[in-house]
């Protein structure tokens, strides 16, 4: 009972987040004009759209042999026409279908209903979770002097922070005795012991293996070079400019932000974080951001419509093999 009030309480907390993030997306729009955000749009030259387009899928293509790098450890494999379909239809899931759950949800219980051991699809994902947001640690702290810049530029900056609840210890009971404190401090010690423990045991595979792990960063890298360039070119399309240094740093540090679970596939937030900060940040000007913004949603879509075509298969469970007799075989069965 008190895990679903958690998982209700949850997924209310995403729809309020969606809800809120798409209204001040609204503002924001509200605020710059329409108009003046479509002719920021017009701009940008028809070769700069091709070019985008090639590069999402670029970068989608990427993610799959990354995810297929990490599958490959084992010889209980899956083969790569399926973990592309895989990989398309969570993305689609990720973009399209209005739930909480995601594509990496989805991703797993088509592995498993493939035939996959389902430790190790779990793992896999895990894994592909973490050497994606690695790639995105090394690029975080290109974001490091514009930060500071911004902050030097905002005399109110500290006395700002300090008001911010969960940096003044906001829910602290002062009253209440010391020894009140251990318990929690026993739990949650005992909580990053477990978690080291899952985490070190969901590696075991690739630690043996350690050059899947490289080959697999070295598919995000490419995957984040094509994020890179998506977001050059569509910038200077617009009539401004940023550094490639610069661009990638506010991306990392925007992928961060949008993990938090406070909206539903980051939907409205990782819009407004993305107006927010190539403005504050990168200092363009808020018609471009906030037009950067919506053409990168629509470009994430796009690249993700292949996944549609793939829904059926990945729900039903089944393989195409690549023989002579082109048999399809049914891998498993509920």
């Amino acid at each position: 009972m008190q895990t679903e009030k958690k998982s209700m309480l949850s997924i209310i907390i995403r729809w309020i987040g969606t809800i809120v993030s798409l209204g001040v997306m609204v503002w924001l729009l509200s605020k710059v004009g329409w108009k003046e955000a479509w002719e920021t749009i017009e701009q940008i030259a028809w070769w700069r759209i091709v070019l985008v387009l090639v590069l999402v899928f670029i970068s989608r293509f990427a993610t799959f042999f990354r995810w297929h790098a990490l599958l490959s450890v084992q010889d209980e494999r899956i083969s790569a026409k399926e973990v592309l379909k895989l990989t398309f239809a969570g993305l689609f899931a990720s973009n399209f279908m209005p739930t909480t759950i995601g594509g990496d949800v989805f991703r797993l219980a088509g592995a498993i209903r493939l035939g996959l051991d389902s430790a190790l699809a779990t793992a896999s994902l895990i894994a592909d979770r973490i050497v994606g947001m690695t790639g995105m640690t090394l690029a975080l702290p290109l974001a490091i002097p514009n930060f500071i810049v911004f902050l030097k530029n905002k005399a109110d900056a500290t006395e700002t922070l300090r008001h911010i609840p969960l940096l003044a210890g906001v829910g602290v009971d002062e009253d209440k005795p010391c020894n009140d404190k251990t318990p929690f401090f026993k739990r949650l010690g005992q909580r990053i012991k477990n978690g080291f423990n899952k985490l070190t045991n969901n590696f075991r595979y690739w630690l043996k293996n350690p050059k899947s792990l490289m080959k697999a960063l070295a598919f995000t890298l490419v995957h984040q070079l094509a994020i890179y360039l998506i977001i050059t070119i569509l910038i200077n399309g617009m009539g401004e400019s940023l550094p490639f240094y610069q661009v990638a740093g506010i991306w990392s540090l925007t992928y961060f932000i949008t993990l938090l679970p406070v909206s539903v596939n980051g939907l409205g937030l990782a819009e407004v974080t993305i107006t927010n900060l190539y403005t504050a940040l990168g200092g363009i000007s808020t018609a471009t951001s906030i037009s950067l913004a919506f053409i990168l949603r629509i470009v994430w879509m796009i690249g993700s419509l292949p996944g549609a075509l793939f829904m059926g298969d990945v729900l039903a469970g089944k393989e195409e093999e690549s023989d002579s007799e082109g048999e399809i075989h049914e891998l498993s069965k509920d």
